[in-house]
């Protein structure tokens, strides 16, 4: 189940392989470039595994209305309720096919379909003809890690704090100067690997 990973502590346990006893102390890194590898590492682990996923039930359909802003933070639909009623994933080709004018006709809503091109948008078709909540679970980007120290806090599962720390501790000793280690920057990297297949094995594929 997901806890609560303090970033802060990621960088602390991180310093003695950092060769420094304290952030001020840090001689070829800064503070900022590791949260920075941090916040980065979160957003690709959530681009390629369903590990933050979120339900959206802000949103009331309007009579009449097929289309939706989809929430914020998001990455990948995984399913839309309408009411307590699941909805049915399609694309705009099945739907035409099924009803040519399927984004103005109202009814009872059967299927969920989505805009990323342009409106970044889910469709209800039929178009609903009734109010009621529309819920969205979704994949999503986990808060921004904040440089000023604001946010500091990411709901995952105690594995991403490992991932965490081989995700900085391969960018730091891969950055060309005086401190690369290519070396272990490779080994950090294959152990960032190995994580990330486990994450996808275990939750899934994010999109």
């Amino acid at each position: 189940m997901a806890g609560e990973i303090d970033t802060q502590q990621v960088i602390t346990d991180l310093l003695p392989a950092l060769h420094s006893d304290t952030r001020a102390n840090l001689t070829w890194w800064t503070e900022t470039d590791l949260i920075e590898y941090i916040d980065e590492g979160l957003k690709r682990l959530a681009r390629i595994a369903a590990v933050f996923v979120e339900r959206d039930t802000s949103q009331t359909t309007g009579i009449g209305t097929a289309t939706y802003s989809l929430p914020a933070r998001h990455v990948a639909t995984l399913h839309v309720s309408w009411g307590t009623a699941p909805l049915v994933p399609a694309n705009e080709l099945e739907l035409e096919s099924l009803d040519p004018a399927y984004q103005t006709t109202q009814d009872v809503p059967a299927y969920w379909y989505e805009d990323r091109i342009g409106l970044q948008t889910v469709g209800l078709a039929p178009v609903p003809n009734a109010a009621k909540a529309l819920g969205i679970v979704h994949t999503c980007w986990p808060p921004v890690i904040d440089i000023g120290k604001l946010n500091t806090l990411v709901q995952a599962p105690a594995p991403v704090a490992g991932y965490l720390a081989m995700v900085t501790l391969s960018r730091v000793y891969g950055r060309e100067g005086e401190a690369e280690m290519p070396d272990v920057a490779k080994h950090c990297a294959a152990q960032v690997q190995l994580y990330e297949a486990a994450f996808q094995r275990y939750f899934g594929v994010s999109a």
